[in-house]
């Protein structure tokens, strides 16, 4: 766990100086790779978007990664009815994993979980609670800082 906080405040410290450069430069790039930086649902896809279409959506959309009440993240998407491949929501689909009231996907947990691997109040689907332990146990050591060997 060690390692994952000190990559991001790593990456959390470049971000803040990459904003700030950009912002102190009077030329700020727009447009990137051909797609806008910033847009609106209103505009094509764009890099941030503020719903509609985008890489990291905020708001209802849909993109690699959506934050927002409604939204497809195709990789992650957090809302209230979202979609993707690991989901966390109220209503929530998650292909590989879901954390939800109401979820379904592979493996996840919820107060009615529907999957292969599930926890929950209500579930449809054989008890991952062995599988989940055994999976966070696995996360939690490669992301420690030091190895249990060091």
């Amino acid at each position: 766990m060690k390692r994952f906080v000190i990559f991001c405040v790593i990456q959390a410290a470049v971000t803040a100086l990459l904003y700030g450069l950009v912002a102190v430069s009077e030329t700020a790039p727009t447009v990137l790779f051909g797609m806008p930086v910033i847009g609106s649902s209103m505009e094509q896809p764009s890099w941030i978007s503020v719903g509609g279409e985008g890489v990291i959506v905020l708001g209802a959309g849909v993109g690699l990664v959506e934050f927002g009440m409604y939204g497809v993240g195709i990789l992650f998407a957090t809302g209230q009815a979202c979609a993707g491949l690991i989901a966390f929501g109220q209503a929530a689909f998650g292909l590989l994993f879901f954390c939800a009231q109401l979820g379904l996907g592979f493996t996840g947990m919820g107060q009615l979980a529907i999957g292969v691997q599930v926890i929950g109040q209500g579930e449809l689907g054989p008890n991952g609670q062995a599988f989940l332990e055994r999976m966070n146990a696995d996360l939690g050591e490669l992301l420690r800082f030091r190895s249990a060997s060091d």
